[in-house]
């Protein structure tokens, strides 16, 4: 066991490629799990081995007698979510992918008042199924997973670029602010679920009102009615995504809609034209057709000069009225 800072550092540097060895497998396995679960979406996923200066730093700090050991983050990995409810199904996940040797919820279970908005820890080790020869430098040394949302990562960012480590290392008349702060952090995460749960019951109302409903209603245009009525008009379309469905809603204004019973009508009314203008003007030469966003805007440029004109210029408009079936 190496005690003397020569002697541990001598020893970092040699096992230093098992640890990037290492960061490499956790990283895979948990990009590969990652991807396989349902309705989480993960803003980012970081991973670093800890530095020759920052390991010999915490092992004098800590007072460390066999650091090796007793050090539990010589490799380190971030998950970045979005929301609070992601959280438990990112548990689950790395205890079905790793063994989880510990964990540590510092928002839920600490102090109220502690320093900070922190994160979930845990720490893991490399699971049974990481068998095999490539996994023998490796499969004993403990790594860290820190889990948090966006907001929890942009306390942690700031608060280390101010530089305090701990409450104790605050000016006295920064302390309030400090807490106020995290707090405000806080209510946010807690407000960003709220509000991700109320879209989902918007979108779920949508479907209701759109695509199961016998008849489109006097609904008004929104994200959430304007993909519903995409899936109802287009069933065998590629969906586009949520920026496109939102870039063409901001195109609507152009033509004068009330609601989307008269946007449906004008889609269906257009709808062999468009095919008709796809077939002989098809978007790529990889692919032949449109994605319903597509398919709707090639409608809306059939039936309104005014929209092709503004969206495509002049010529296009004109290459788009001699497809106007009257």
């Amino acid at each position: 066991m190496a005690t003397g800072r020569a002697e541990i550092k001598q020893e970092f540097l040699a096992n230093e490629p098992h640890y990037e060895a290492l960061k490499t497998e956790v990283t895979h396995s948990l990009e590969k799990a990652l991807s396989s679960l349902q309705k989480v979406k993960i803003h980012s996923v970081t991973a670093r081995v800890k530095s020759v200066e920052s390991f010999l730093e915490k092992v004098e700090r800590k007072s460390y007698t066999d650091p090796f050991v007793e050090s539990e983050d010589l490799v380190g990995v971030r998950l970045v979510c979005l929301f609070l409810t992601d959280l438990p199904k990112l548990q689950e996940l790395l205890n079905r992918t790793f063994d989880v040797l510990s964990e540590e919820d510092k928002v839920t279970q600490g102090d109220a008042s502690s320093f900070g908005y922190m994160s979930h820890h845990y720490i893991c080790r490399l699971s049974a199924a990481h068998s095999g020869p490539r996994y023998d430098e490796i499969k004993d040394i403990k790594f860290e997973v820190q889990v948090r949302t966006i907001l929890m990562d942009a306390w942690a960012n700031i608060s280390h670029h101010l530089a305090y480590k701990n409450e104790e290392s605050i000016p006295a008349d920064l302390v309030r602010d400090f807490h106020a702060l995290s707090g405000l952090l806080y209510v946010a995460d807690r407000q960003f679920q709220t509000l991700n749960r109320d879209a989902a019951h918007s979108a779920a109302r949508a479907e209701r009102e759109v695509l199961q409903s016998e008849e489109i209603l006097d609904s008004a245009i929104n994200s959430d009615t304007v993909r519903a009525l995409f899936r109802r008009q287009y069933p065998e379309r590629k969906r586009a995504s949520e920026t496109a469905v939102s870039e063409f809603i901001s195109e609507l204004p152009w033509i004068d809609l009330g609601d989307l019973r008269e946007l449906a009508k004008i889609l269906r009314d257009r709808h062999d034209d468009a095919l008709a203008y796809e077939k002989q003007y098809p978007p790529g030469v990889k692919s032949r057709s449109f994605a319903d966003v597509g398919l709707a805007r090639a409608a809306l440029a059939i039936h309104s000069p005014a929209y092709a004109k503004r969206k495509y210029g002049y010529m296009e408009m004109r290459r788009y009225s001699k497809f106007r079936a009257e």
